[in-house]
């Protein structure tokens, strides 16, 4: 399969962009209260400690999905969904493992994939990342 062409049968069904779309809102659905707990319509999946579903996107000729955090040369697959624009393209902070443990962290970075160049997506169990959720001017 050629990276360039894609599957157009299915585009009245895609289920990668009702599980990103799903994400997105599970996530900004998350509040937390005066004393830090977090409360969202999914409660099984946020503690006080979880507020992302880290994911990893393969392209539809299979290629894993990865970005460069930052100049320095190092590569991630994980991401933290954080934004959906036209039912398409979706901004993505990406998420670095750290050393040898399994966690994750936030980084500064973001990246935009088109949804029609996905051929896969995987998701993981909740974690909990540093997010901005207001911005400041000077």
């Amino acid at each position: 399969m050629n990276c360039d062409t894609h599957n157009t049968e299915s585009q009245g069904c895609n289920f990668i962009r009702e599980t990103v779309t799903k994400i997105d809102k599970i996530q900004k659905e998350v509040i937390c209260d005066s004393a830090g707990r977090c409360i969202a319509c999914e409660a099984s999946l946020f503690t006080s400690a979880n507020n992302t579903i880290p994911v990893r996107f393969t392209c539809c000729c299979g290629t894993p999905f990865e970005a460069l955090i930052g100049v320095t040369g190092a590569t991630t697959s994980f991401f933290r969904i954080e934004s959906i624009r036209c039912n398409r393209y979706v901004t993505l902070r990406l998420l670095e493992p750290t050393g040898g443990d399994p966690a994750l962290t936030g980084t500064d970075y973001t990246v935009i994939l088109d949804l029609d160049c996905v051929g896969t997506i995987q998701c993981f169990e909740p974690i909990s990342v540093e997010v901005c959720t207001t911005s400041t001017t000077e």
